[in-house]
């Protein structure tokens, strides 16, 4: 089953935006996607940008309702014009950064991260327990809001809804 009108709507809106388009006009696509996903009807809440020094946006977290320090999911966005083989690795490290901050946080030995730069994605995983290395779950792919993207994403909530 595809995204539904007003995701793929939003996803041409931002495509067509060109590679200089800021991060922050991708906030609306994921988050949309992530509620699709993550509703508050499941159990969870997505919460938006947190904000860095000066009001810089750093991430996006879900997490289980009604616990603020239990992250399942941290999403780092970087804007199309970043999208080279040294911004795919500087993602990743910045999710290895958000997750390991993390980890005090939650009741969970696993916190997924997920890395969009512009609508190409990625998720990859992090124990608590262990040496704290990510492990990629799916490597990068092109459209986040694609028909083919939505059956991948399906596999990638099914292993978040595991944790709870």
């Amino acid at each position: 089953m595809p995204y539904n009108a007003a995701i793929q709507t939003e996803a041409r809106y931002v495509h067509n935006l060109g590679v200089d388009a800021t991060e922050d006009r991708f906030h609306g696509i994921y988050t949309s996607i992530l509620l699709h996903w993550f509703p508050t009807r499941l159990g969870y809440i997505v919460e938006p940008q947190v904000c860095g020094d000066g009001g810089t946006p750093e991430f996006i977290i879900v997490r289980h309702l009604g616990s603020p320090s239990n992250p399942v999911l941290i999403v780092e966005l970087k804007r199309p014009s970043q999208w080279t083989a040294a911004w795919q690795q500087a993602i990743v490290d910045e999710l290895v950064d958000d997750i390991e901050g993390r980890f005090d946080h939650t009741m969970n030995n696993t916190i997924y991260g997920l890395g969009g730069i512009g609508l190409h994605w990625m998720v990859c995983k992090m124990q608590k327990s262990g040496d704290h290395l990510p492990t990629t779950v799916l490597d990068w792919q092109d459209n986040i809001a694609s028909d083919a993207s939505y059956t991948k994403f399906e596999t990638i909530a099914d292993l978040v809804y595991n944790l709870a």
